[in-house]
């Protein structure tokens, strides 16, 4: 199990929106072209929260927990290629495309 945190947040008026992924906050900049109205705080984690964020995020925990369910030899293979000394190439070629292909967190 994980929690998870925003790492940016865009903030106009009233308005706030969370980002749990750079990709995802890229792709409402993108999406978004009144973007540079918006006020945009990029957080390092939990440290960079207020105490009311703070308190935000734990009200809310479904929202920012992540469940963990084993998967069999598939994990397996992914846990070795993370963890081993040994594929530093097809690590990196891994964590690239996972990021490419890394399922938003939407509200």
């Amino acid at each position: 199990e994980e929690f998870i945190t925003p790492i940016v947040k865009a903030t106009k008026k009233d308005k706030e929106i969370s980002f749990y992924s750079l990709p995802e906050f890229e792709e409402w900049k993108k999406d978004t072209e009144n973007h540079h109205t918006y006020n945009i705080k990029y957080y390092k984690g939990l440290g960079t929260s207020t105490s009311k964020e703070a308190k935000e995020y734990f009200q809310n925990m479904e929202r920012h927990r992540i469940k963990f369910k084993y998967g069999g030899a598939t994990d397996d293979h992914h846990i070795e290629l993370a963890f081993s000394k040994k594929g530093a190439d097809q690590r990196k070629e891994w964590l690239t495309n996972h990021m490419d292909e890394v399922k938003r967190r939407k509200e």
